[in-house]
């Protein structure tokens, strides 16, 4: 079957970005505005992180068999999407695909959490073997101390996320140095963006991405921007 074009302002060549960061910083959140603000337009595809909303081994475990479990189930989550983005690439052009989160994470996430060297090259290895459908990375960043921040206030919408360690700063601290560290040499063929969120409402970081898209597709917002009924704030950025 043959691409259906999507007529539109720039490259007929889909373009893939994924949105990044480590947990708390308000990836997904952003995430959400984009695809609330831009999902009834048929230029833009929004694919989520994974698609069991209740993983079967809590993230962030230091139980290092339960890390590793994590891990693999969530690289398995991740390629079966990668199998869904592909058959949409597929099949129509044109469009700017959005993603929650990189898959590069698996790695940043997996050395974070110091598994066994067997246990981490393996991980490695299965990455590795997957051509990953990813244009751009939009890194979205803060401090620590902001990120932690976020996380508590997000501690009573999803109570699961107690078990995965989210509030401990060292393991925060390892994630962020690894995110830049994998950023940089792991990542050969996308162009990274990075957006230091720290001050900003998440309504202003959606500006922000909504301002990369616009340089990298030529798609212009103007004609299609509308102010959605609830403005978020930065109690919301979570």
């Amino acid at each position: 079957m043959g691409k259906t074009y999507y007529t539109n302002k720039g490259s007929k060549d889909n373009i893939i970005i994924s949105i990044a960061g480590a947990h708390g910083v308000g990836k997904t959140t952003v995430f959400n505005l984009l695809k609330s603000n831009l999902g009834d337009n048929n230029k833009f595809k929004f694919f989520p992180e994974r698609y069991k909303k209740i993983p079967p081994f809590p993230f962030g475990s230091e139980n290092k068999q339960i890390a590793f479990r994590s891990e693999i189930h969530f690289l398995q989550q991740l390629i079966k999407r990668n199998k869904n983005i592909t058959n949409f690439d597929n099949l129509y052009n044109g469009r700017v695909i959005i993603l929650d989160r990189t898959p590069l994470c698996v790695l940043v996430y997996s050395k974070s959490l110091y598994l066994k060297e067997k246990d981490y090259n393996l991980i490695h290895d299965m990455y590795k073997s997957v051509k990953w459908k990813e244009d751009y990375i939009i890194y979205l960043t803060a401090q620590p101390d902001t990120i932690l921040k976020r996380i508590v206030q997000r501690g009573s919408i999803d109570k699961i996320r107690h078990e995965w360690n989210e509030e401990d700063k060292k393991y925060l601290l390892e994630i962020l140095s690894y995110y830049n560290q994998f950023l940089y040499s792991e990542n050969k063929t996308r162009k990274v963006f990075t957006i230091d969120t720290d001050s900003l409402t998440s309504e202003e970081v959606v500006d922000e991405i909504k301002r990369i898209i616009s340089d990298i597709s030529g798609f212009s917002f103007d004609k299609f921007d509308s102010t959605p009924s609830t403005q978020k704030n930065l109690n919301d950025f979570v």
